[in-house]
């Protein structure tokens, strides 16, 4: 089954060539398939907030996961973390991957950055209706003002419930990387899994 894939990331890990690594190894072995540049908005940013936000909305339509490259900045992106959350409105399947080993055009390894998912967190409502979206800064969590909350419904990544069994999750928080899963294209040997951790990333999102 094909899985259109949106990669979310920093430009400046385009301009070094490590994004290209992953872009390129996903195209030589999924022919038939796509993925979507999450720099799609770069040239844009002058424009504002609202065209940046409806070029990402359009750059997600159609694809089913989104995978999150981290270099040394990304965690501090704004539009990455829009990304993500917005990912998670639309019912994407959500995974992220280290890319700092890499060499890039410089032939240097980057400083290991923070994980954008262990910065981004969501809250289910006490009266399980809503869940709202917080962000890590400054060691303090506040609400994540692009898109602070949102209805918490079946077409979401993960959509909450009461169970008879297993209790239920109102009124909890979670980090993001608590859901979703990280690996380090290196180390987890990318050229190789990356389909399957894409497959996984869906199947867990019902996609």
């Amino acid at each position: 089954m094909a899985r259109y894939t949106f990669f979310s990331f920093s430009y400046e890990d385009v301009k070094n060539f490590k994004v290209n690594v992953v872009g390129n190894s996903w195209l030589l072995n999924n022919s038939s398939e796509t993925f979507i540049d999450g720099s799609i908005w770069e040239k844009e940013k002058s424009k504002g907030a609202s065209v940046i936000k409806k070029i990402i909305e359009t750059g997600l339509n159609k694809t089913s996961v989104t995978t999150v490259l981290i270099g040394s900045d990304t965690a501090e992106r704004r539009w990455v973390k829009y990304e993500i959350i917005k990912s998670f409105k639309r019912g994407n399947g959500i995974l992220a991957i280290y890319i700092n080993r890499f060499r890039g055009k410089e032939q240097t390894i980057s400083a290991k950055g923070q994980n954008p998912l262990n910065r981004l967190a969501f809250q289910i409502s006490e009266d399980s209706r809503k869940i709202r979206f917080y962000e890590l800064v400054n060691r303090k969590w506040v609400l994540f003002s692009d898109l602070p909350e949102i209805n918490n419904k079946k077409s979401n990544t993960l959509h909450f419930e009461d169970s008879f069994w297993w209790g239920n999750e109102f009124g909890k928080t979670f980090r993001f990387s608590d859901k979703f899963e990280t690996y380090c294209w290196t180390q987890n040997d990318g050229h190789k899994n990356f389909s399957n951790w894409i497959n996984e990333a869906a199947k867990k999102a019902g996609r």
